[in-house]
């Protein structure tokens, strides 16, 4: 009877308590978190889908642009450009910096978007076959794109 009250004081009753506890705790099944890091193939992949993704975003922003304008009407804009885009991430010293977002997930702190360098302009055009429709196209498309003029080219569209 002494050996129940014995063990039954309240000390051991927590210990005995917070042991049976942290069983279960560690009997519990883990989800694996899967692994942040994707494959080679994936990532080129998605840089690729990036790249054709942002020039085919900047063939409609033109597109639609050009269309506003007086004398250019219907349009089609094919870009080329050469390189991908890439993130510069900020470092201090030789490591990367870290930024955390709500749910803790850490990724690399991005501090400049360099998008592809726009190689070459190809635009059919209503208008195409007026030299000061032509003339105006070829001076927005240096504008915004830095192409030299010898590498646009603007066409009659039927």
């Amino acid at each position: 009877m002494k050996l129940i009250q014995e063990l039954m004081k309240k000390e051991k009753l927590v210990v005995i308590l917070l042991f049976g506890l942290l069983l279960m705790i560690v009997a519990l099944p883990v989800k694996e978190k899967k692994d942040q890091e994707m494959p080679e193939e994936e990532k080129e992949s998605e840089n690729t889908f990036q790249e054709a993704d942002w020039q085919e975003k900047m063939e409609e922003r033109l597109t639609q642009v050009l269309e506003q304008v007086e004398g250019i009407g219907d349009t089609e804009v094919f870009l080329t450009c050469s390189g991908t885009e890439k993130k510069v991430v900020e470092k201090d010293e030789t490591e990367s910096v870290y930024e955390k977002d709500a749910r803790g997930n850490q990724s690399p702190y991005v501090v400049q978007e360099q998008y592809p360098q726009v190689t070459g302009v190809l635009i059919a055009a209503k208008g195409g076959d007026n030299p000061m429709v032509v003339q105006n196209i070829r001076e927005a498309v240096q504008a915004l794109f830095q192409v030299e003029p010898h590498k646009i080219k603007v066409m009659k569209m039927n």
